[in-house]
């Protein structure tokens, strides 16, 4: 399995198929960033980040995953536990199905966003992913990484 290309270099993962109708989706719906990719083919765009880098310039059709959301639900069901055990175990129970309706898709995003950095090669967030194929690193504003990555295709150099 490729790695993927570091702030923009070559490489290229396997493609499964919730991925490749993923990137259908997206590109028969044409909802990527208008204002930057107007004139481009339509790009899948993935961010990797945590609760506290918020995405900017985010956009519909651009996925988002939330790579500490597992973590942040094991603080929540932990704090402030009672001392006996059984007692603590059905309030953690008790908490985890008020939150369920809500949590389920965080946690689903969560883990398919773990998985996607397991398979993308992804050593650090927060991240942008071009294509399934091109990284760019330490920043969560679409838009700039966007413009990034459309001068490393023109072949210019990095600003």
């Amino acid at each position: 399995m490729n790695a993927l290309s570091k702030v923009c270099g070559s490489g290229w993962p396997p493609v499964n198929i919730a991925r490749a109708h993923l990137i259908l989706s997206i590109g028969l719906t044409g909802v990527l960033c208008e204002p930057v990719l107007a004139d481009e083919p339509s790009t899948a765009i993935e961010v990797f980040t945590d609760s506290m880098n918020p995405v900017a310039n985010n956009a519909d059709g651009i996925t988002v995953y939330y790579i500490d959301r597992i973590d942040r639900l094991q603080k929540e069901l932990s704090k402030d536990l009672p001392a006996n055990p059984e007692v603590a175990k059905q309030t953690a129970l008790h908490r985890f199905q008020r939150m369920e309706n809500k949590l389920s898709h965080e946690l689903e995003n969560a883990a398919n966003g773990l998985v996607q950095t397991m398979q993308y090669g992804i050593d650090r967030y927060p991240a942008i992913v071009f294509d399934g194929k091109t990284v760019v690193y330490g920043i969560t504003d679409v838009r700039a990484a966007t413009q990034r990555y459309q001068q490393w295709q023109a072949g210019e150099a990095r600003p």
